[in-house]
């Protein structure tokens, strides 16, 4: 009997490893073409512009027709759908590939300086225009004790976006989303915390949707207000990510709002 069970783990373990290397030659192969086609999508956007003008910056001295103006503006509209589309591929390609080397082991960390005074403000930057298109309001608040801190830039930026993405995404017309960085302090030994919240209000998670947010693949059923149609990895990737850094995330949800809170152990 022995014999057979370890047998069998011995196939679970293959077959997970066969998984694993599926995934990751997949991601792959799949980022480097829709790189490119970003790439190009990019370029005839940038070319179709230059057209519009005589290579010093002035529009062009004759009139052209309604059909022509409407035209190009069908064709700049579907190549910024293109491009975007990528964008989207891109990320989820790189989200399974980041899943898949933290689940093995593989994930690298740079601990390094970061002004977080400086950092999370461009972070967040492509954010304050979605949440002004969908009448949001964000703000973002850090304490003044806090400043350089050292940690790994690359994940922090990805948990903050990740969360972002996630409060814009459940966020109704009308109410607040908000980013507060702090310092806290551990009771036992006073070590440095670095705590992150991403709240947002108008919005709350059931306690039976709670137990089940971080789990792969997991979607709150009919949540995404704005048809974003993620499939559930987001959050997964925060908590592998702030774990991987010897972190912890929860969630807590009530009276209207719901605040994800992350701990960071960092050095000064």
């Amino acid at each position: 009997m022995d014999h057979v069970a370890d047998r069998q783990n011995k196939e679970l373990k293959d077959l997970s490893q066969l998984k694993d290397d599926f995934l990751s030659t997949v991601s792959h192969e799949l980022r480097s073409p829709m790189t490119n086609i970003k790439m190009v999508t990019q370029m005839l956007r940038l070319l179709f512009q230059q057209d519009e003008s005589n290579g010093d910056g002035n529009t062009q001295f004759f009139a052209e027709t309604q059909e022509q103006a409407l035209f190009k503006a069908k064709v700049n509209r579907y190549l910024l759908i293109l491009e975007q589309e990528c964008d989207r591929e891109i990320n989820l390609l790189t989200t399974f590939l980041d899943l898949q080397q933290l689940d093995t082991g593989k994930y690298s960390s740079d601990q390094t300086a970061v002004d977080l005074k400086e950092l999370i403000p461009q972070v967040i930057k492509p954010f304050l225009r979605y949440a002004k298109d969908r009448q949001q309001t964000l703000d973002l608040e850090i304490a003044a004790d806090l400043s350089v801190v050292t940690i790994d830039q690359a994940s922090l930026t990805r948990i903050v976006i990740e969360l972002l993405t996630n409060a814009c995404k459940f966020t109704p017309t009308g109410e607040m989303i908000a980013v507060t960085l702090s310092l806290k302090l551990t009771p036992v030994n006073s070590a440095r915390i670095l705590q992150l919240q991403v709240i947002n209000s108008g919005v709350e998670i059931l306690e039976g949707d709670r137990s089940q947010i971080f789990d792969r693949f997991y979607r709150i059923p009919n949540g995404d207000r704005w048809k974003h149609n993620g499939i559930g990895l987001g959050l997964t990737l925060v908590k592998k990510l702030s774990e991987h850094l010897g972190g912890s995330i929860v969630v807590e949800s009530g009276n209207g709002q719901t605040c994800f809170t992350v701990k960071i152990p960092i050095n000064s």
